[in-house]
């Protein structure tokens, strides 16, 4: 294919169901632009998931027209207005996994072809071309901040490199070059996971040791065998607590307002004081979170003026009761046109969070206040739904979570952090980071607030029918296990902790019973509270890097070792 086809591009979606008036886009369709896939992979599929989504040059989703079939690929041809752009397909890569992958032309993005012409790609090699030329990219920025890759970095990123250069040489048979533009992508997707790790751990090195939150959910507290062993466990790997406070929904500790007014403090208190006992700082979640799980009915019902008076009131009785006893609050959770179960447009939900947080620094000035992100690639733009359901059509074009933090920054809300969701978002380790590094530019720190992972099939939940024994193509490296998990959130709290502006992690949740991922906690059990591996691979972070709550511990023994021998540090836990 000649340079000029290369630089034709997928388009966008259909219209969101209602448009406001100044924001009717006129007709933008134009020619129709293809990425066809040549399924070379070996073992049971899927290899292609029959959907896909646009993004922009900033890499931000945008609703088009894309559609995507096993049998054809991908194909483009109305971009609502974007002139150059990417594509987001889920593509099965052997040893790597069934992620979500981009392919923006190498990084010079698409264009569409002109109106009633068709150009064809082959989506094999624009997905390996797009990730070998950003490894060439990121190699050069880390070297001349004075990185030098390893032996095993350098061999992964040239593997890739020579077949990529394999792939180009093809001419007339586009199932030869698919074939080896799918063994130089394993290669650049591997090789870019080990490139961001192993520049991660030299600024690590080079720095030493910084301030750091090892946050978790709270809620196991109810859950455990005792509050005494919850405590135990918890303070062995971290120091810092979110505590949820939702209308309905919520759980063994509660709702906290199911009937106006009527607020239940008690379970929380209890939490909070214990917390406090030990030293370790909580903060209050969420204050607003409009998804239809936890909103009631009489929340629904009112107009947006009737809103903002009961969020003055709400605010003003979360925050007052603690004054300094909380680190923080998050203010909204999920507002970025996704959680928007009060069918607010754009406008007024930028307002609504302004005022939310002016009442909380009103009230108390020193709180944190925190607004929280969820589905960090927005692939929900592309689907135009509220909250993820598809009977509950989004009304209004939505943003992406980096998008609405702009909005809300370019408005003066008086917010202190940002709080990106991270739950595994079916994307390589490059891609998180790549992510995050986009917030730098708001210069507020970020937490990764909520954090999560599957910890693979236990017999318990195999025999009750909670989690299905893993089958097909597999999410990332191989199927989920302890060992998978723990590999993943080694990885992750290594980025987070070479980036100074990210100021914690907080995982989601700690105990299987409550886990948003599939036996996603970090103990296997509520009666005894035995760690999984993911557990005790964020010690050995913590002992490395001289930071969280097990920075001046002993390892635990090695197996076979004399009784009595290591130690957990703050956990006294027999099984560790």
């Amino acid at each position: 294919l000649g340079g000029a086809a290369l630089a034709f591009a997928p388009s966008a979606l259909a219209a969101p169901t209602v448009l406001t008036p100044r924001r009717v886009r006129p007709r933008t369709a134009a020619g129709t632009l293809r990425f066809r896939p040549y399924y070379v992979q070996e073992g049971r599929g899927p290899y292609f998931l029959d959907w896909a989504y646009a993004s922009d040059t900033k890499w931000d989703a945008f609703r088009s027209d894309i559609t995507a079939t096993v049998a054809d690929g991908v194909a483009i041809s109305d971009t609502a207005g974007e002139e150059r752009f990417g594509i987001n397909v889920k593509w099965f890569v052997e040893g790597v996994g069934n992620l979500f992958l981009t392919a923006d032309n190498g990084g010079d993005f698409y264009a569409l072809p002109p109106d009633g012409q068709e150009v064809d790609l082959n989506l094999n090699h624009e997905l390996a071309k797009s990730r070998v030329l950003r490894n060439r990219r990121r190699l050069d920025a880390f070297r001349a901040d004075g990185y030098a890759p390893s032996r095993e970095v350098q061999g992964h990123l040239d593997m890739a490199e020579g077949y990529f250069e394999d792939a180009a040489r093809v001419q007339g048979d586009e199932a030869r070059r698919g074939a080896l533009a799918q063994t130089a992508l394993r290669y650049a997707l591997l090789g870019g996971e080990l490139l961001e790790l192993d520049r991660a751990e030299q600024v690590i090195a080079r720095r030493g040791p910084r301030p750091f939150r090892f946050g978790c959910d709270a809620r196991a507290f109810y859950q455990m065998n005792t509050p005494e062993l919850f405590m135990d466990r918890f303070t062995g790997v971290f120091d810092f607590a979110a505590l949820t406070y939702v209308w309905t929904h919520g759980g063994v500790i509660g709702d906290f307002e199911r009937t106006e007014g009527a607020y239940n403090f008690e379970f929380r208190d209890a939490v909070v004081r214990r917390m406090q006992a030990h030293g370790v700082p909580v903060w209050g979640r969420p204050i607003l979170w409009f998804h239809h799980w936890v909103t009631p009915e009489w929340i629904e019902a009112k107009t947006f003026d009737e809103l903002k008076r009961y969020t003055e009131r709400h605010v003003r009785a979360m925050v007052g009761r603690y004054g300094d006893e909380l680190w923080g609050w998050e203010i909204v959770n999920e507002f970025h046109d996704w959680a928007n179960d009060v069918e607010l447009n754009p406008d007024q939900i930028v307002e609504l969070t302004k005022f939310a947080c002016d009442v909380a620094a009103d009230v108390r000035p020193s709180a944190a206040r925190l607004v929280n992100n969820c589905c960090p690639f927005a692939e929900y733009v592309q689907l135009g739904q509220w909250s993820g359901w598809p009977d509950q059509p989004a009304r209004y074009p939505q943003r992406t979570p980096w998008e609405f933090t702009r909005d809300l920054v370019e408005a003066g809300v008086d917010f202190t952090h940002v709080g990106q969701q991270m739950y595994f978002p079916e994307r390589d380790l490059q891609d998180i980071i790549l992510l995050l590094e986009r917030y730098e530019a708001f210069r507020k720190p970020v937490h990764l607030s909520e954090v999560g992972a599957p910890g693979g099939p236990t017999e318990a939940s195999v025999k009750l029918d909670r989690f299905d024994l893993p089958e097909g193509a597999y999410d990332w490296h191989r199927p989920w296990d302890e060992d998978t998990q723990a590999d993943w959130i080694e990885g992750v709290y290594t980025l987070a902790y070479s980036k100074p502006w990210i100021e914690g992690v907080h995982w989601f949740d700690f105990a299987d019973v409550s886990a948003f991922m599939p036996n996603g906690g970090l103990v296997r059990s509520t009666e005894r509270g035995e760690p999984r591996e993911g557990y005790r691979r964020l010690q050995a972070l913590q002992r490395r890097w001289g930071v969280g709550p097990a920075k001046d511990t002993a390892p635990p023994p090695v197996p076979g070792s004399a009784p009595g021998v290591g130690s957990t540090g703050g956990s006294t836990c027999e099984t560790c």
